[in-house]
C-alpha cells in the first residue's frame, strides 16, 4: 500500500520538476538546462513504468529491471553531461 503512495508521489514530483525545467530551458536556451530537463523526463518515464507495472503486471520481473536499469543509465548519463557542459 505504501509503495502506491510513493510511486504516485514520484510520478507527480518528477513531472512537476520536468515541467519547471522545460520552462526554464525555454527562457534561458541553455544546453545544461535542456539536459537536466531530459533527466527529469526520464525519471518521470521510470515512475510511469513502475506505476503501470504495479497495477497491470505488463512486464515480467526481468524485463522490468532491464527497462528500469536502462532508464537509470539514461538519467545518470544526462546528469553527468549536464555537470560537464560549460
Amino acid at each position: 500500500m505504501i509503495e502506491n503512495v510513493i510511486y504516485a508521489f514520484m510520478v507527480v514530483f518528477s513531472l512537476a520538476l520536468a515541467v519547471i525545467a522545460v520552462k526554464a530551458f525555454r527562457q534561458s536556451n541553455s544546453v545544461k538546462v535542456m539536459i537536466v530537463a531530459i533527466a527529469f523526463i526520464l525519471f518521470f518515464a521510470k515512475g510511469i513504468l513502475f506505476s503501470v507495472q504495479l497495477f497491470t503486471s505488463v512486464l515480467n520481473q526481468t524485463n522490468l529491471w532491464i527497462f528500469s536499469g536502462l532508464l537509470d543509465i539514461g538519467i545518470l548519463s544526462t546528469i553527468f553531461l549536464a555537470t560537464l557542459k560549460r
